[in-house]
C-alpha cells in the first residue's frame, strides 16, 4: 500500500469549476495568494477576462455535462499548462426547485448531470492523472441540503444526497493511494447561488393548486434569504484552501475528516438531523430488529 504521507508540491496546480461566479470565481484569487497556479474553467469564460493575462492562470472552457469524450480532451488540455492537477474542485452546479408531482423529468435528469454525473465524469478522468502519482486532493461542493429535504427541494437535495453517498465510497476507494477526498457541506453563503436566474424553480402550464403554498413557501423564503445568508463566500474558500494545503486554521491536522462543515447553520442542521436519527433508532430498535433470522449469526459491518 503507498504511503499517504507524501509531501505537497510547493506550487500546487488546481483545476476549478463553475468559476464564472461565486465560490468559483473566489478561488481564483485564493489560490493565487499562495503562490499555487489555476486552471479557471467555465461554461462561459467572457467574465474571467480579467486573468487572462496572469502567468499562473489558465482559462478553459469546460461544461461539466459534455460528454466523456470531450471531458477527457479538455483534461488533456488542462495538463497542458502544467503537466499535472494537483488538485481539483467540482464546484459546478446549481439550485433546482420543485414539487414531485410536478418535477419535469428533463429538468431533473440536468440538474443531476450538473451536480452529480458531471463531477463524476471529471473526477474519473483527473483520476487517471492522480492514482499513478499517488498524491492529490479532490473537493466536491456538498450542501445542508444533502442532508435534510424540505418540501419544493426534492431535485436539489437528490442531487446532493447522490454526491454524499458516491463520494463516501471514492473516498474509500482511493485513499490508499494518498489521494484525499472531501466533501465540504456548505450552509447558506452569500453567493449568488439563489439569484440572478441561477436558482431554477420549476412549474408545468397546469400547475397543481394543491401545492401552491409549498412552493410559495419555499420560494418566498429563498428571495428572502437572497444576500442575507449567514456564510462569508471569501472565507468559505480560504478554509477549503487551508484545508487542501494543510495551513491556517488546519494546520498541524493532518487527518482531516471526509466532510467538512462551513458555517454555523451547517453545524446545527446536520446535529439537529442526527440526533433526531439516533432517537429514531432508539425508539424502534425493538421494530427493526425482529426482522432478523432468529439465531443468525451476525454479519460484519460496513464501515
Amino acid at each position: 500500500m503507498a504511503s499517504t504521507d507524501n509531501p505537497l508540491p510547493s506550487q500546487l496546480t488546481w483545476m476549478v469549476t463553475g468559476c464564472s461566479s461565486g465560490l468559483g470565481k473566489l478561488f481564483i484569487p485564493a489560490v493565487l495568494e499562495r503562490g499555487d497556479r489555476i486552471i479557471a474553467t467555465a461554461r462561459k469564460i467572457d467574465s474571467l477576462r480579467e486573468f487572462a493575462d496572469h502567468r499562473d492562470v489558465r482559462l478553459l472552457q469546460l461544461d461539466v455535462t459534455a460528454s466523456e469524450a470531450e471531458i477527457r480532451r479538455k483534461v488533456t488540455e488542462a495538463l497542458s499548462f502544467s503537466g499535472r492537477i494537483d488538485v481539483l474542485v467540482n464546484n459546478a452546479g446549481y439550485v433546482m426547485s420543485s414539487v414531485w408531482e410536478e418535477i419535469q423529468m428533463e429538468s431533473l435528469q440536468h440538474q443531476f448531470e450538473t451536480n452529480v454525473f458531471g463531477p463524476m465524469r471529471l473526477t474519473q478522468v483527473v483520476l487517471k492523472h492522480m492514482r499513478p502519482r499517488r498524491s492529490g486532493s479532490i473537493l466536491f461542493m456538498s450542501s445542508i441540503a444533502g442532508w435534510l429535504g424540505v418540501a419544493g427541494g426534492g431535485p436539489y437535495s437528490a442531487s446532493k444526497f447522490a454526491l454524499e453517498g458516491a463520494v463516501e465510497s471514492l473516498h474509500e476507494e482511493v485513499k490508499q493511494f494518498g489521494i484525499k477526498v472531501h466533501l465540504l457541506v456548505l450552509g447558506q453563503f452569500r453567493t449568488n447561488i439563489l439569484g440572478d436566474g441561477r436558482s431554477k424553480f420549476t412549474r408545468p402550464a397546469d400547475s397543481l393548486a394543491d401545492y401552491d403554498t409549498v412552493v410559495e413557501t419555499l420560494r418566498t423564503r429563498q428571495q428572502q434569504t437572497n444576500g442575507k445568508q449567514p456564510g462569508c463566500p471569501k472565507r468559505a474558500v480560504e478554509l477549503a484552501r487551508d484545508v487542501v494545503r494543510q495551513e491556517g486554521s488546519v494546520l498541524g491536522k493532518t487527518e482531516l475528516p471526509l466532510r467538512i462543515f462551513m458555517g454555523s447553520d451547517a453545524i446545527a442542521t446536520v446535529r439537529t438531523k442526527c440526533r433526531s436519527t439516533l432517537a429514531i433508532l432508539e425508539k424502534y430498535e425493538a421494530i427493526a430488529t425482529a426482522t432478523d433470522i432468529p439465531g443468525a449469526d451476525p454479519v460484519q459491518q460496513y464501515s
